[in-house]
């Protein structure tokens, strides 16, 4: 038989589970300036007041909602690149919900949090970014290495932020031109960062 207590603090971690999910969620759709408490509660169906129950107030459940997300990010991005360090193509498509978080963090100058990954230490670009360097023997990536990643990312984040936008704009009206596309896409972007990976310090 369940006790009381075990009980409760099941009840408690799944409140803290739904308050987490509703605002990972909400931190993409609206922003971590715009996000209220209340929203928050809303989408999680709890009372409003367990936020600051349970996390002191919204800065700390902001916290842990981007912690979770940051994780859950690398093991898919892990996932995606079958465990290798370099990041597969045009994965950032399938994480939707990470990505629009980062990037409302990121418009909302709330750096703090959009830094949750480097803090973590599970920043898949970064990781990247010093394996390639430690290919070229060196502990320190070179300006052009940094500049390189860099741009790397902003194709990375920006085709998968604008892909509805990218097609619509190169005329890609069918879902098999559009499929064609991304696998020409992924084999370009797989051809720099091999170029990349091969090119000396």
């Amino acid at each position: 038989m369940i006790s009381t207590e075990e009980k409760s603090g099941r009840t408690r971690v799944d409140t803290e589970d739904k308050l987490i999910a509703a605002t990972a969620e909400l931190l993409g759709e609206v922003g971590p300036r715009s996000l209220s408490v209340r929203a928050i509660a809303e989408r999680a169906g709890v009372n409003h007041g367990l936020v600051h129950h349970y996390f002191g107030g919204k800065d700390a459940l902001l916290q842990a909602a981007m912690e979770r997300l940051v994780h859950s990010h690398h093991d898919y991005a892990m996932e995606q690149s079958r465990q290798q360090p370099l990041p597969a193509p045009l994965a950032l498509i399938g994480d939707p919900t990470y990505l629009r978080a980062v990037v409302r963090t990121v418009l909302d100058n709330e750096m703090s949090l959009a830094r949750t990954e480097l803090t973590e230490d599970v920043s898949v670009p970064r990781n990247a970014m010093l394996h390639i360097a430690a290919q070229h023997g060196t502990d320190e990536p070179s300006v052009e290495l940094k500049a390189m990643m860099g741009l790397g990312m902003a194709m990375e984040m920006g085709w998968a932020a604008l892909e509805p936008f990218i097609f619509a704009v190169v005329a890609a009206e069918t879902r098999e031109e559009q499929e064609q596309i991304r696998i020409s896409a992924r084999r370009i972007r797989s051809q720099i960062m091999n170029e990349l990976v091969a090119k000396d310090g």
